[in-house]
């Protein structure tokens, strides 16, 4: 066997020996929604030895919430993801070390919310709206990637430091950068598992049934037997390493920044801008109008569903979500567009934020990402970028609009000039 195989091997071996020798608290919890989803797609139904297998597999991999690992990977260096020494600081319990360094980061400022494991599901989530992030589908909302593709360090970083307005997600500037960057380093670490969870458990599925995730090779196993023990911790290494490697490459599906900042406008320019961001608003191109509203006050469309509901709904047997709700999911809530005349926006209030959310799109939502025109063909249709301007322009406008204070109207509040 290769160093890397030999290393998952012995980890695994250790997992198994332990197995059975009490439980260290807390534990990462299992994906139960998700393991219903692939037994009901795949028409299976999961063997305890089978999900024991991804419980050990995934601990030889990720070690346990108070000490954390990094997989043994051939093809990519998960390091250059999650810093080892950093997510040693966020996980564990609520503490210091001798030389007074802070220990146990993100269950002190955020499982209450997030959960243990990173599904969204800790004991304040359910009075929450909206719900916390799982993050256990890698998907993250605001970020400056394409939607389908993971967000880059800096895209986590800045929703800590600036937190989520008009959510219960907090700021975290008062952490030192160090911490900030241990709990990014966490949030990856705990997307990047959850992520594995999921695959092995569809992969599992796939397995004959009488065949094991993974098995440990002892001293008299036969030639046959070793080789498929190898052939096993290639299959898991593969999935692990296409995650890890989809995060390692984040910055390479960045959309391309815009050809020049926001343009400078003279008071009557920019007043164009956002009549032309108005049309647009409304127009059949855009069409911001249809789930924005037509007031936007964000009810154009009040039943639709963000994709971490949809992925467990049925609309043949709207009856059988209940099924993953006794299983932790949270209870369905309708997916709100934004109203936009409070001036609150959720994924940072710098115009180069807004334009973000409109070029990219917000991933996992009905928001999707702007038709952009083809360069150079004269007949496409789609925005350009100045467009995508004016529409910002119009946007930030909106909250000073009369309709958005209509007490600013009301002769009463009217205030007397001398």
């Amino acid at each position: 066997m290769s160093a890397t195989r030999l290393s998952i091997a012995a980890s695994l071996m250790l997992a198994f020996a332990f197995a059975g020798c009490g439980s260290p608290a807390p534990q990462f919890r299992r994906y139960e929604t998700y393991a219903l989803k692939v037994e009901k797609a795949k028409e299976v139904e999961f063997k305890e030895e089978q999900r024991a297998d991804i419980d050990l597999t995934l601990a030889a991999f990720f070690g346990t919430p108070d000490d954390p690992a990094l997989p043994a990977l051939a093809d990519v260096d998960p390091a250059t993801v999650m810093n080892l020494p950093l997510l040693k600081m966020s996980a564990g319990k609520v503490g210091s070390d001798e030389l007074n360094r802070p220990e146990g980061l993100y269950r002190e400022h955020c499982a209450h919310c997030h959960g243990v494991t990173g599904d969204g599901a800790g004991p304040t989530a359910a009075f929450l709206n909206p719900y916390p992030r799982d993050y256990r589908k890698g998907w993250f909302k605001f970020k400056s990637t394409k939607v389908g593709t993971k967000p880059t360090h800096d895209d986590l970083k800045k929703i800590l430091l600036e937190g989520i307005p008009g959510t219960a997600m907090p700021s975290f500037k008062l952490l030192t950068d160090q911490e900030v960057e241990s709990l990014v380093h966490y949030v990856k670490y705990l997307a990047i598992r959850g992520e594995t969870e999921r695959k092995l458990l569809e992969y599992a599925a796939d397995l004959e049934p009488d065949a094991r995730l993974v098995s440990v090779p002892g001293e008299k196993s036969s030639a046959e037997e070793r080789a498929a023990a190898v052939e096993q911790i290639d299959a898991v290494k593969t999935i692990v390493t296409d995650i890890v490697s989809a995060w390692a490459t984040s910055a390479e599906s960045l959309t391309s920044a815009p050809v020049s900042a926001r343009p400078e406008t003279t008071e009557a320019e920019l007043a164009e801008s956002q009549k032309r961001g108005r049309e647009l608003f409304y127009g059949a191109v855009a069409n911001c109008a249809k789930c924005h509203g037509d007031s936007a006050l964000g009810d154009g469309q009040l039943t639709d569903y963000d994709e971490w509901t949809k992925e467990f709904m049925d609309a043949s047997d709207p009856a059988a979500i209940q099924d993953y709700v006794a299983l932790g999911l949270p209870e369905p809530r309708n997916i709100r567009p934004r109203n936009l005349r409070q001036g609150v926006f959720r994924g940072g209030m710098r115009p180069l934020d807004i334009y973000w959310r409109i070029r990219n799109g917000i991933e996992g939502t009905p928001m999707p990402a702007a038709s952009m025109k083809i360069e150079g063909d004269a007949n496409s249709k789609g925005l350009t970028e100045n467009d995508i301007w004016d529409i910002v322009n119009y946007v930030q406008s909106l909250p000073y609009e009369s309709i958005s204070d209509p007490r600013q109207a009301d002769p009463i509040n009217a205030r007397e000039r001398m």
